[in-house]
């Protein structure tokens, strides 16, 4: 087994131990691990970590880089700092190495190579299909089914959810069920704003929840803005190193994607049912200039004739006028705040933060921009030494409304 330990004197600095399971000590020999990299999105289901090392070229016995694939990479991370102030202070990441690459000669002695690792569940994922039918099944019994049992989660956050519809996979990747019970599944019973993501919570969590449930959640860290530099704001766990605001509002974007300047819906529903040769219109308008509204919507359903086929109703109503509207809260465009912060383990994507930018004239008075953000995504890095930051980019807690 082959592991590295880079402890630190200093409690605000990171102390890392990495650890590859099945390998021989010489793989990491005379090899520094120059970057950590561990990110997570609400927009993906996986989670992917990567080292960047440099290593000394002619060390004796060879290193074999072929001798990392499907190596386990076990990496913990620990800053005691964190724990003064009541906070967790380590993050453990178990996964499975699966890629090498940028590897390039840095001088004559030492070269420069990446390594990546994903979760196990990814690799499952890409190595299963699913076929199999569910009769009147809610979309979250589905998605716990096909994650636990053929992509094989270890740990799973799973909210309930309606309707009850009959559902067929396939012969398809158990993400891409899940993917498609996303498309499907309500909250509350009309808000289609389910996701399924991943974070490093318990050595790797599965998310199924809707923007509706996750924007009800209390702040985990009440961030302030600090001017005191960089290097020594970074002792304090809640200060904000630095901030921007990459968009504030887009209305264009909003109307193309189906919501109106006041979160009004724009967005209208065709549907045919070819038992019945039905032909309806929901969420219609002025027929002045053309049928139905902005964004439109065509679908095949059984309405009104669900019992008569011995079928549970599709409810595709629902959910197919308002998905790409709640969907379209989360592209990259429309991310509202961007911070850094000292390095935390307690931030994951899909949690809330509180901002408080205090204004210099009047302490009690707090700037625009100032409220609840839920995380879009973030990115750790630790740096060779112990220097180690979280950068996060935010929406703000409106899109459980459907409100940029």
């Amino acid at each position: 087994m082959a592991y590295q330990e880079i402890a630190s004197t200093e409690d605000e600095l990171a102390s890392v131990r990495i650890e590859f399971g099945g390998t021989g000590p010489e793989l990491l020999d005379q090899a520094t691990p120059m970057e950590i990299i561990l990110g997570e999105s609400l927009l993906t289901a996986g989670l992917q970590t990567s080292i960047r090392y440099q290593a000394y070229i002619h060390n004796i016995p060879p290193r074999n880089i072929d001798s990392f694939k499907q190596s386990p990479m076990n990496i913990s991370i620990n800053r005691p700092i964190l724990s003064k102030h009541g906070l967790p202070e380590r993050l453990d990441v178990s996964q499975v190495t699966y890629r090498c690459d940028s590897r390039k000669l840095i001088d004559n002695n030492i070269e420069e190579f990446v390594l990546h690792a994903c979760d196990q569940t990814l690799l499952n994922d890409a190595a299963s299909l699913v076929s199999k039918q569910w009769k009147c099944t809610i979309p979250s019994a589905v998605v716990r089914e096909v994650l636990g049992t053929c992509a094989g989660a270890r740990a799973m956050d799973i909210e309930s959810c309606e309707p009850a519809r009959d559902y067929i996979a396939e012969n398809i990747h158990p993400f891409q069920v899940v993917a498609q019970q996303a498309n499907v599944a309500l909250a509350g019973g009309n808000d289609p704003s389910f996701i399924h993501y991943m974070t490093y919570q318990n050595l790797g969590t599965h998310h199924f929840r809707s923007l509706y449930s996750l924007t009800r959640q209390s702040p985990v860290m009440n961030y302030f803005f600090t001017e005191i530099g960089t290097r020594a704001g970074y002792a304090l766990p809640f200060g904000i190193m630095t901030y921007q605001f990459p968009c504030d509002f887009d209305l264009l974007s909003d109307v193309l994607n189906g919501i109106g300047p006041s979160g009004a819906d724009l967005t209208s529903y065709s549907s045919f049912n070819p038992l019945t040769k039905m032909f309806n219109v929901f969420g219609g308008g002025s027929i002045d200039c053309g049928i139905g509204k902005g964004v439109a919507k065509i679908a095949m359903s059984n309405e009104g004739s669900a019992q008569q086929q011995n079928a549970c109703p599709d409810y595709s109503k629902l959910y197919v006028q308002k998905r790409q509207a709640r969907m379209g809260l989360l592209e990259q465009n429309k991310i509202a705040f961007r911070l850094t912060v000292p390095w935390n383990p307690i931030l994951n994507a899909g949690k809330i933060i509180r901002i408080n930018l205090q204004n210099k004239e009047d302490s009690r008075t707090l700037n625009y921009g100032s409220g609840d953000y839920l995380i879009h995504s973030l990115t750790h890095k630790i740096k060779y030494g112990g220097f180690a930051t979280t950068t996060m980019d935010c929406v703000s807690r409106t899109v459980g409304a459907g409100i940029v």
